[in-house]
């Protein structure tokens, strides 16, 4: 068998009734057409548009060739003419069930999309990976996958219909009770944790209220680690006057578990989150005892102020303090850097400074709460020798705090006035007069001690009266009362020596020991005045003025006043 194909034409039933039992293609459905459709085309990826225009048009053709084998007349022409109208009009047809069968498939896709995610969510609560696979983008998007449940019901045995209706109320009041409670417990679980976040919350600001209240400055920041908004508090002294590297910038970050708030100081290198280390400032005196130097002074950590029941203020002020202790270091370090020639050491966490008998050392202690023998000094205050010079060092170590505090406190005066290139030039070059004034009162007695034993052995040399009169810190008389301002005054002290030879001349010696602005250099003025009498002398008048000049070794006065006195005793 080939191709062929069977017709049936309705027009041949010559008695003109229509057998109910076999019906027109053109009347039938679709639930009808596609089965016919498939069992005469087997497959419709067989079918094509191009398939069914030859077909049709090979329909028309043969029964033109049929009618043709008779005589054509009029009629028939008028028949070929109305068979052309009719292979149009069944193309339009055929356009329309197309796009009807179109939209069926299209509606029976999307019922079949429909039922899949319907039996996914039910499959969901059992085997949720399966579920995803097979359920739509769509559906997961918009409904959570545990939403829709099913259960399993026991088949029982059929007994009459009112137990079996009393059976179905029974279960449908089942499971309207199951659902309630389950909403139920979900509204009690929505609110027990909007509850527990609103006590979170609570917690959080309250403790951001507790800082506040503190008169800590506050600022809106980024948390470096995920870049979430945070809190940021600045504990440094940047508004008191401080020029640091360090700024005293901290982070509050919230614990999501409880909603309290930590202290996290930020490195002073791209605001990031580190390991803070804590470090203080002590000072000790080594002192020369058999030509060997050992400690005889030790300050102590003193870490005062009035602690709060909160942890977060507690971490705040120590992160304060420490940071003072820090830039107190930072500053002896950069000024001891100018004295490297005064015998002066520095390293990375000491600075030494090295006079005749004694050394005194800064140091950059590493901090430890629970090494406390360490903090309180109790190994070293086991005799009166090696704990002799404490309170000396303990004295120290707060003039260099004051210094500090001092110089807060110019610099923030600079920046309160109107700029002008005289302010400017001061705010970038004033340095902090710390360790200078403190090395040149030290080297300032020290002077003086070896300008008094000058005089005291030339005065034994020549049988003189060893008599000299000192005038101490001559400079801060008539200054002002402010401690401050005092210890920046460069000292100044005067000797007095009157010498008188066999002939009843008077000499008078004064000597002025005095620094320049670096503190730690020795400058003697000297000013010799000779009187004929110790009544001249006495009066003050006709003084003739024998020698004024400046010395800046203490060989050199001595030589000068060697020479002076010799003539003065031959004259």
């Amino acid at each position: 068998m080939g191709n062929e194909s069977l017709y049936l034409d309705f027009e041949l039933n010559d008695n003109g009734h229509i057998d109910p039992f076999v019906k027109d293609e053109d009347d039938l459905g679709l639930q009808e057409l596609i089965p016919r459709i498939l069992q005469e085309r087997n497959n419709f990826a067989d079918i094509t548009e191009k398939a069914l225009f030859d077909e049709i048009e090979s329909l028309g053709a043969s029964k033109t060739v049929d009618k043709g084998l008779g005589e054509i007349n009029e009629s028939e022409s008028r028949a070929l003419a109305s068979n052309s109208t009719e292979q149009e009009t069944l193309s339009e047809k055929f356009n329309i069930q197309k796009l009807d069968l179109t939209r069926n498939i299209n509606n029976a896709l999307n019922e079949t999309s429909l039922s899949l995610d319907f039996v996914s969510l039910l499959v969901a609560s059992v085997k949720p990976n399966i579920a995803k696979n097979t359920m739509s983008p769509h559906l997961q998007k918009l409904i959570k996958p545990y939403s829709l449940n099913s259960d399993r019901l026991a088949k029982e045995e059929v007994g009459t219909l009112q137990k079996d209706t009393v059976r179905s109320t029974k279960i449908g009041h089942g499971w309207k009770t199951e659902a309630n409670s389950k909403i139920r417990d979900l509204f009690k679980q929505s609110s027990e944790n909007l509850t527990t976040q609103v006590k979170k919350e609570n917690k959080y600001w309250n403790m951001i209220c507790l800082v506040w209240s503190n008169d800590e400055a506050l600022f809106r920041m980024r948390d470096p680690v995920n870049n979430a908004r945070a809190i940021g508090v600045k504990y440094g002294y940047g508004d008191s006057g401080s020029d640091f590297q360090d700024k005293g910038l901290a982070l509050f970050r919230k614990n999501v578990q409880t909603g309290e708030v930590s202290f996290h100081p930020l490195s002073n290198i791209g605001n990031k989150l580190g390991a803070k280390t804590y470090r203080y400032v002590r000072v000790r005196i080594l002192s020369r005892i058999d030509s060997d130097f050992m400690l005889t002074g030790q300050s102590v950590f003193d870490y005062k102020y009035k602690k709060s029941s909160h942890d977060i203020i507690n971490d705040i002020e120590m992160a304060r303090f420490f940071l003072f202790e820090e830039d107190l270091f930072y500053q002896i370090s950069r000024e001891a850097t100018f004295l490297l020639s005064y015998n002066v050491s520095v390293s990375a966490n000491k600075v030494s400074i090295e006079t005749e008998n004694e050394i005194i050392e800064f140091e950059n202690v590493l901090y430890d709460e629970a090494n406390e023998e360490e903090l309180e000094n109790y190994y070293q205050n086991v005799s009166s020798v090696s704990s002799i010079n404490n309170k000396k060092c303990q004295l120290i170590l707060i003039y260099l705090k004051l210094m500090l505090c001092c110089f807060y406190r110019y610099n923030l005066k600079l920046k309160q006035k109107v700029p002008t290139s005289l302010t400017k030039w001061k705010q970038s070059n004033s340095h902090p007069l710390i360790l200078r004034p403190l090395m040149g009162n030290i080297r300032h007695n020290k002077y003086l001690d070896e300008v008094n034993e000058i005089l005291v052995n030339l005065a034994q040399q020549f049988n003189l009266d060893p008599t000299v009169k000192l005038e101490k810190y001559t400079s801060l008389d008539g200054k002002s009362s402010n401690p401050f301002k005092r210890s920046i005054e460069i000292p100044n002290s005067i000797f007095t020596w009157t010498v008188q030879n066999q002939n009843g001349n008077v000499l008078n010696v004064v000597i002025s020991v005095t620094s320049n602005e670096v503190f730690v250099d020795l400058i003697t003025k000297l000013t010799v005045t000779r009187f004929d009498s110790s009544k001249t002398f006495s009066s003050n008048v006709n003084g003739v003025n024998v020698l004024q000049n400046d010395y800046y070794d203490a060989g050199d006065l001595k030589e000068s006043l060697e020479w002076l006195i010799c003539d003065f005793n031959s004259s």
